[in-house]
Parts: C-alpha cells; structure tokens; sequence
C-alpha cells in the first residue's frame, strides 16, 4: 500500500501516483451519489491528469443523479461525462479510484467486494482504509484543491473548461472561501480562476429554476421550527436530495440561528443534512448522534450529512423518526427540553 502522508511533498505524490497507474490502460473514477461540484471538478481533472501524463483514459462514474440546477448546468456547460455506475461493468477497467468519497461511506456505489486502489478526498479518513494510493487530506476545503495541486506539480496546462470547474467546485464547496478554506485552497483558486471562462460561471451559479424548486422552498419556510438558537424543517418529499443541504444553507442564515437541520425523504430514504456556523462545531460528531452508526453519516466541522432508511415504514413511523431527530438535535447540543416554535406564524403568512 502507498499511502500519501500530509507530510509528503506534491511531488512524491505524483510520483506514487504514477507508480499506480504507469502501464494502466483505463482508469474508472467513482464519485459520491447525485454529486456536488467538487465531485465533478475534482474528477474531471483527475481525467485530465492521468490521460496527460500517463495515456490512461478515464471514466466518470456515479450512483443516483444530477439533481440541483447549478450542478445541472455545470455539467452541460462545460461537457463534463458522467455515466450512471448501473450501467458500467467494472471489471473493463485495470485500475478504480474514488474521488471525494471512501470505501465504506456509505455515499457511493461502489460494491462492498470491489476492489479499488487509488482514494483522494478532503473528508476526515475512515478506518482501516486501505488502497495502493490515498491522498486524503482534512486540512483542505476542497477535493479541487488536492486536483490543483496535482496539475500544478505536473506543470500541465490546464484548459479553460476545466479551469472553470475548478473555480467553481472550490467556491461553492468554500462557500466563496468563507467555510473551512485554508490558505491551499486560496491559492488554488486564485490559480484556475485566471483560467476560467467568466461567462461560463455567472451561468453555473444563476441557472434556471424549475417550479419544484419554488414548491420545496414554500414547503420548507412552512414547516421550519426554532429553538433558542437551533433551527429545524423536515421537508418531506423532496424533487431531488441536493434541495435539503440548499434549505440547510438558507436557514443557517437566520440572523440569530447558529446551528441548522435538515432532512427530506426521497426514493425510500431520509437524506439529513446538518450546518453550523460555530468554529470547531464538530457538526460531524452531531449527525453521527442523529442517525446512530458513521456509515451513513459524515462530514466537516461546519456542515455534514447522512440518511437513513425509510424502508417498509408507513407515514406516521416516518413522522416519528423525523420528530426523534428533532429532539436528538436538540438534546445532542445540550437542549433535552427543547420547545420547538414556528419559524413563520399565522401573523407572517
């Protein structure tokens, strides 16, 4: 096993990722479920990496789909192929990688009995992790980041499209470089932002909106409830799971909410996500508590997620679970009485 070390320098990790790939004919990159724009970008470049420097060429796989209208146009504008991972056979391809994911997530489609050698992400590192090379590094805001710097230490051009990838999975996964970002990730921005096609963004970040987005929005203000400082809407149905990590995101900015949940039922699951704007919040540690197991469950300080199963539950258990997560939300942060409020009264509407 090559393991790169947060000690190494970027080029003994190009090195050690060479050695993993030198002599490969195809290389199958796995991406979380219904991916986000650090998915994207990050697996994007690493196409580009290994087809430049190697002559490997590479797939991009997920679970699920694409579902938010920003991650929708970022595919379409900048060409970025995405294959489901149903209809791909894996054992076409002599090497796998898992990109801004890790086996056992929970998050990705990868086949518990698959085998798999080569792991990037920025999430904190699972147990017993073990591949021919891993680059995980928590210390970044960005799966990008790490893709960055891979490109930078190859000295390979880095086209506008891609460019434009980068720019944007770093900004939005950073929130504008505000949420977890190290001064990496500064520096890589700033790099492929002198890249990227400036039109190409501003149509990224303001797409269309579908009339489901407007439904879920109404839906979301109706049913979020308050407590001192925490805030809470469960959703219910919900048109695609990225819209519940977008209302947690809406909420956080409450002026006086510090603390956000979460959760929307879709295709037999509750997607829960959790936000925080406390410094060293430990929101990674809270979701755990919420859904009972770190297989399902994961993230940052500041923001994490995780699901769980809906399966064979009628309406009023699903209603249960969602008050039980309420009160384990407040309860975890120190409110085991907590009298949950209408964000909107009568009076508001």
């Amino acid at each position: 096993m090559r393991s790169s070390s947060q000690r190494d320098t970027p080029e003994k990790r190009l090195q050690q990722l060479a050695a993993v790939l030198q002599g490969q004919s195809s290389l199958l990159i796995i991406i979380h479920n219904h991916p986000d724009p650090d998915a994207l970008a990050g697996a994007l470049a690493l196409s580009h990496l290994v087809r430049e420097c190697w002559g490997v060429e590479a797939t991009i796989a997920c679970g699920g789909f694409i579902g938010r209208a920003e991650n929708r146009a970022m595919v379409r504008e900048l060409k970025i192929p995405v294959k489901n991972i149903s209809r791909i056979s894996l054992n076409r391809y002599s090497r796998i990688a898992l990109l801004d994911t890790q086996p056992g997530a929970g998050n990705n489609s990868l086949p518990p009995s698959a085998d798999y050698h080569i792991v990037i992400d920025h999430h904190p590192p699972r147990k017993s992790l073990k591949a021919d090379f891993i680059l995980i590094d928590p210390r970044v805001g960005a799966s990008s980041t790490l893709l960055v710097e891979l490109l930078q230490t190859a000295q390979l051009p880095i086209p506008a499209n891609l460019a434009t990838a980068l720019a944007y999975a770093i900004r939005s996964e950073t929130q504008d470089l505000g949420r977890e970002a190290d001064q990496r990730d500064i520096q890589a921005y700033l790099a492929v932002y002198a890249r990227a096609s400036m039109r190409k963004l501003s149509r990224i970040a303001h797409p269309k909106l579908p009339r489901s987005y407007f439904v879920t929005l109404a839906r979301a203000l109706h049913q979020t409830m308050t407590f001192r400082h925490l805030i809470c809407a469960h959703l219910r149905e919900v048109p695609v799971p990225e819209v519940v990590a977008e209302v947690a995101d809406l909420l956080l900015r409450h002026e006086r909410i510090s603390w956000a949940l979460c959760t929307g039922r879709f295709r037999g699951e509750l997607i829960i996500s959790l936000r925080s704007s406390n410094p060293g919040a430990r929101s990674w540690r809270v979701i755990r508590q919420l859904v009972g197991n770190s297989r399902n469950a994961g993230g940052h300080d500041l923001f994490a997620g995780g699901k769980l199963s809906l399966k064979g539950m009628s309406e009023e258990e699903i209603k249960r679970l969602e008050e039980k997560i309420s009160t384990r939300f407040a309860r975890s942060l120190g409110y085991p009485e907590a009298v949950w409020k209408p964000l909107l009264g009568a009076n508001n509407l």
